[in-house]
């Protein structure tokens, strides 16, 4: 994703210089750091930060150094980018973030210092334990999800320590980042989860979401249906993570209104799942057609439970039935009838 090196760039500036190993690996005239700390953000523009009242720190560090703001990222989606970061290339990981099925053996940024004598550490927040190469948690969450290894690339290399303690692994939780800095190594990354990385989190500024409202309507028309014990989750996203998850899970290239996953084990009572709801297209249609976004999100909730409930629309007469049912709860809430006429 384009978005990325800028903020890198932000978060950098401070560093610009040599890690402490001795005059021979630094050019004259550049500060000499014992210990250089990378802090990874994404998925804001230089201008959403810099010079922005809402990021008091970030704009603290931008006063102190170099902005570099002819950094770029080099692909879309997020994993290549930090394979970039790390190594110098994407590795071939491809464009859908899935973890590489092999170990990659290449230089890296690690594998170099380690091999000067030096050392490096990635610090991630989420990771259930040190050394673990799990893939998100969650564990089988699609969207949102908090730790990810498509943002962790130094698991990725044979060439890079990945031990169960912190002393053997360069794979660490971001509660065995020391207190005492002086036990950091020569070079440490710091991965925030997605809902602490920009990634995630509900485009509030553009689309309000009425939380309480949305609590009852989901209880309304799993009442409806009949069901009686369920744990459902809602993430309201934009239209570039919709647009993601619709390619990646259902062969789609382009943003939709809702993704239902169904999460329930197989003989289950209780139903599981999660729906992703594009908040983004939401206020666009309504804009469209000349009504509340509230009421286009709970045509998608709705929508979205049912199909988690059991029915389909792929023939007419299936069709036919969840819109009825859409206009059925459209009613119970005093909503416009915006169900669509298939």
């Amino acid at each position: 994703m384009n978005r990325l090196a800028p903020l890198l760039a932000l978060l950098l500036i401070a560093l610009v210089g040599c890690v402490a190993a001795g005059p021979r690996y630094c050019p004259a005239g550049l500060p000499v750091y014992d210990h250089v700390v990378i802090v990874v953000e994404e998925n804001k523009d230089y201008e959403q930060i810099v010079g922005n009242p809402a990021a008091p720190y970030l704009n603290r560090l931008a006063a102190e150094g170099a902005l570099l703001t002819q950094m770029f990222g080099e692909e879309h989606n997020s994993e290549g980018n930090y394979f970039w970061l790390f190594s110098g290339d994407n590795q071939g990981v491809g464009f859908d973030d899935k973890i590489p099925s092999a170990k990659y053996t290449s230089n890296n940024l690690g594998a170099a210092l380690i091999a000067k004598g030096l050392s490096f550490k990635g610090y991630s927040e989420g990771l259930p334990a040190i050394g673990s190469e799990i893939g998100v948690t969650p564990s089988g969450c699609h969207y949102p999800c908090r730790y990810g290894r498509k943002h962790v690339p130094w698991v990725s290399f044979a060439n890079v320590p990945n031990g169960p303690t912190v002393a053997t692994s360069s794979n660490l939780r971001l509660i065995d980042f020391p207190a005492d800095y002086n036990q950091l190594p020569t070079v440490a990354f710091v991965i925030p989860d997605q809902e602490h990385d920009m990634h995630n989190g509900t485009p509030q500024e553009a689309v309000p979401v009425d939380r309480a409202f949305m609590r009852n309507l989901v209880r309304a028309v799993l009442d409806g249906e009949g069901v009686a014990d369920a744990e459902i989750s809602l993430a309201f996203v934009d239209n570039p993570a919709i647009h993601q998850l619709n390619k990646r899970y259902l062969g789609h290239d382009e943003p939709t209104d809702i993704l239902s996953f169904p999460m329930s084990d197989p003989g289950s009572k209780r139903l599981t799942g999660e729906l992703v709801i594009g908040a983004e297209l939401a206020k666009i249609e309504a804009e469209s057609r000349g009504h509340d976004v509230q009421a286009e999100l709970a045509l998608y909730v709705i929508h979205g439970l049912l199909h988690l409930c059991g029915y389909d629309d792929k023939s007419p007469s299936d069709a036919q039935k969840i819109r009825e049912r859409e206009r059925h709860y459209l009613r119970f809430f005093r909503l416009p009838d915006i169900s669509p006429n298939d």
